[in-house]
């Protein structure tokens, strides 16, 4: 993360959106789910693209964020609350 001079802060995006899938696998995990295929198909959820969200290969739209974060039992403000 850098501070620019006007105070504003600049974060890598690919870092964030693998951070997200680091935190959506560990919750997962906490929920009794070995692999994210399991969590796929009991939550009614693309196997593949679930997949990719965990290992921070594919952008989320905000939209999904949401659902996704919402299939594992919080919301979006108790995702982003607890930090990633």
């Amino acid at each position: 993360m850098k501070a620019k001079q006007s105070g504003s802060v600049e974060q890598d995006p690919e870092e964030v959106i693998k951070k997200v899938g680091k935190k959506m696998a560990m919750l997962r995990k906490k929920l009794g789910y070995k692999n994210s295929d399991d969590f796929a198909y009991d939550n009614d959820v693309n196997r593949s693209q679930y997949g990719k969200y965990e290992a921070g290969s594919q952008d989320l739209r905000l939209k999904s964020l949401i659902k996704m974060v919402n299939k594992l039992g919080m919301t979006i403000e108790e995702f982003f609350g607890k930090g990633l």
